[in-house]
């Protein structure tokens, strides 16, 4: 192999079977299938930790052919070049160069990077039949995901998309595309199935609640008092479905991801300029 610079949760699982320039250093992708293999047994917010490492990872190799295929790239800063492979519905991929090298003499094909972990995950369709990650490291290293779980891997894609379009929006105008293309978890009060309500300072009226992933929703209900915690309820609700909904009841705004650090406020302005925006025609 060469290297050349160049211009459902049981789906979600680690396998039953440094960056460039050297130094050793693990990634933080890296770091995160680490820990999970010291817990033991590994719960849901164990998984969920993993998710978001992997989805916030921007320094994977792909194969070049997938590449090209999902979304039409085929030169990289980084290129390793393996043996030549035939084509295969599962997808091998590597957290980071020193993962990478550890595949040398394997049969897989040329690989590009770095890549963002959002385009990655995003890019997994029904063409592919598994994801694994760092195949040919140690098994604490590795990660694998069934064709069954693309949907989640993809949710946590857009999960950190919609996070990081909020964070450098600034005073610019609102993430329309990225904020619609989501899956939300959208917070209830359960025992009358309705919209739960909070009051912001900054916005006149009650405004809703909802989160981009499973844990920033458990992070804020573990936040409440005990008695209040059982009263809360979640449901998935797509994005434009979501924001249509908010103009329905009339809502002041809508929070995601109460109480957590990258809590935002949209408002009831914000919402019209969302329901407003024509997806793009293709």
């Amino acid at each position: 192999m060469t290297s050349l610079d160049h211009p459902s949760t049981s789906s979600l699982s680690s396998p039953v079977s440094g960056p460039p320039g050297g130094g050793g250093s693990r990634s933080i992708a890296r770091e995160a299938l680490i820990a999970f293999a010291g817990h033991t047994p590994a719960t849901q917010a164990d998984v969920d930790h993993v998710m978001r490492a992997l989805a916030s990872h921007d320094g994977w190799y792909v194969p070049v052919l997938f590449a090209d295929r999902a979304w039409g790239q085929t030169n990289f800063d980084q290129m390793l070049l393996f043996a030549d492979v035939e084509p295969s519905p599962v997808l091998h991929v590597f957290t980071d160069h020193e993962s990478a090298m550890r595949a040398d003499g394997q049969a897989i094909g040329v690989y590009g990077g770095p890549v963002s972990g959002v385009k990655l995950l995003r890019a997994l369709d029904k063409d592919l039949s598994a994801f694994i990650v760092n195949h040919a490291s140690p098994r604490e290293h590795q990660w694998y995901i069934a064709s069954a779980g693309f949907d989640i891997a993809v949710d946590w894609a857009t999960a950190i998309a919609v996070e990081r379009a909020l964070a450098d929006r600034g005073g610019g105008p609102v993430p329309v595309a990225d904020l619609r293309a989501h899956r939300y978890h959208l917070l209830l009060e359960k025992d009358s199935h309705t919209l739960a309500k909070i009051f912001l300072p900054d916005i006149d009226g009650a405004v809703a609640v909802c989160f981009t992933a499973t844990d920033r929703a458990e992070e804020f209900i573990a936040s409440l008092p005990l008695a209040a915690r059982p009263l809360a309820d979640l449901a998935p609700v797509d994005g434009p479905q979501l924001f249509d909904m908010m103009r329905g009841v009339g809502a002041a705004g809508l929070v995601v991801n109460a109480g957590s650090d990258d809590q935002t406020a949209l408002t009831r302005e914000d919402i019209a300029e969302i329901i407003g925006a024509r997806p793009a025609q293709h």
